[in-house]
């Protein structure tokens, strides 16, 4: 009886063991044909975690200097890594990324390195700005989806290649050459290629923006260089201030000139809006362009428009902000016709100053004791500021100087003076004096 169990013990292990030889034989063959397909890849932990691991010959003092481009030390050595692509050097709000070889999404950091094949997704009222080196970066507008290319370097032309595809929404670059380097960018849309070509010998940058419409058209607009627009095989050559739209599976159309800039009305340059505590409505009016079907207005904490505070396109040329904080702003519009948006106007800056401080105010009181029954008051208060008399208001000059005539009663006469500045911090004076008869 003992024996016979025996032998079914071992039986039943002879085959788990087998079993287990016969896994780890079909495994070791699935990972043979694993690598004779695929010789080189993503481990499986960083398709998992989304993290793309080192080349094998970085050191970890290698890494570290990689990482410095994210704080902005070396961003000139951008293209140093193979590998490397860009930065996302500045991204507001809800801003997303995903490796080339992971299936997820996740949160995109200001700072984050983007490697070839990688992807970047705007979502409602989102931003983001990428960059491929010193020279050259990309502006994403919110609901804009691309996907990034490493950037490549021709040392015997000394020319620099970014390229990125656009699959959806809005991005405007900027391409300016050193003066040993020409830079080419080449955005690839659902339905044209654009090419720009920038010469160190040619002055300032390129300067464009491509966006994918509704119906998967792209609408490409010029506003400084030129750029190249391919499509069924067909070339525009888009020089400053033009544009063209490219229907699906159609050839580029003609240039057409891009609309008129806007002229600015108000808060004009340098102005000063003050409030005590609470901040007031400030009012944003430009010129009405005829054929205008609408504007895009941009209010921003830097004059680089990075720090964005309202990104929003207006159907008529005024907006009102009611909940600005102290500090300086800027802000530009441009106009829209359709599909293409014309250059910006001029960049208007305004500062908005919290004001708790009473006004200045400086009284010549009569003498305490005075016999006469008739004294002329007189002063100077802050300019600007609302100056009251008994109650009663009094006029001011321009510098704030004021004064008044009192008639006096037999006895004790209290004279009280009050300034009140514009957002209505108030100043008081006052003094007793007594008329003798």
């Amino acid at each position: 009886m003992f024996i016979e169990r025996l032998k079914r013990i071992l039986a039943q292990s002879i085959k788990g063991i087998l079993v287990v030889l016969l896994v780890l034989v079909f495994f070791s063959i699935f990972v043979y044909v694993l690598n004779a397909f695929f010789p080189s890849g993503t481990s499986l932990k960083a398709i998992i975690t989304g993290q793309r691991p080192l080349a094998s010959t970085d050191s970890p003092e290698q890494a570290n200097r990689k990482l410095f481009v994210v704080h902005g030390e070396h961003e000139s050595n951008l293209a140093s890594d193979e590998n490397l692509a860009a930065v996302l050097s500045q991204a507001r709000n809800n801003v997303k990324s995903k490796r080339a070889e992971a299936i997820a999404w996740e949160t995109a950091q200001q700072g984050k390195l983007l490697y070839d094949r990688d992807a970047v997704q705007t979502l409602d009222r989102s931003a983001a700005t990428i960059r491929f080196d010193e020279n050259t970066s990309l502006d994403l507008g919110a609901n804009t989806l691309v996907i990034i290319k490493r950037l490549r370097q021709d040392p015997l032309f000394r020319e620099k290649h970014s390229s990125m595809v656009l699959v959806d929404g809005e991005l405007r670059g900027n391409i300016a050459a050193s003066e040993q380097k020409s830079v080419h960018l080449e955005i690839d849309t659902p339905g044209a290629k654009v090419r720009t070509i920038k010469s160190p010998r040619a002055k300032g940058s390129v300067d464009l923006k491509v966006s994918v419409n509704r119906d998967k058209s792209s609408t490409i607009a010029v506003y400084n260089g030129s750029a190249e627009i391919v499509g069924q095989d067909k070339k525009v050559i888009l020089e400053a201030n033009q544009s063209t739209k490219v229907a699906p599976n159609q050839a580029p159309a003609a240039p057409t000139p891009l609309p008129d800039r806007v002229k600015l009305r108000s808060p004009s340059d340098s102005g000063l809006y003050y409030y005590r505590d609470r901040p007031s409505e400030i009012r944003f009016v430009w010129q009405d362009r005829p054929g205008a079907t609408g504007y895009h207005f941009v209010l921003a904490r830097d004059p680089s428009f990075h720090d964005i505070v309202t990104d929003e396109q207006l159907s008529k040329p005024r907006f009102i902000q009611g909940n600005l904080k102290k500090g300086t702003y800027f802000w530009k519009v441009s106009t829209l016709e359709k599909t293409c948006e014309g250059s910006f106007s001029e960049t208007r800056q305004f500062r908005v100053v919290q004001d708790q401080e009473p006004p200045t105010l400086q009284v010549r009181f009569p003498p305490k004791t005075i016999h006469s029954e008739s004294y002329t008051l007189c002063g100077k208060a802050e300019p600007g500021a609302r100056v009251f008399v008994g109650g009663r208001r009094v006029r001011t000059t321009r510098t704030g100087e004021f004064h008044c005539n009192l008639k006096l009663r037999p006895g004790t006469n209290v004279i009280v003076v009050e300034a009140i500045d514009a957002v209505n911090n108030v100043a008081y004076r006052s003094q007793r004096v007594n008329r003798e008869i």
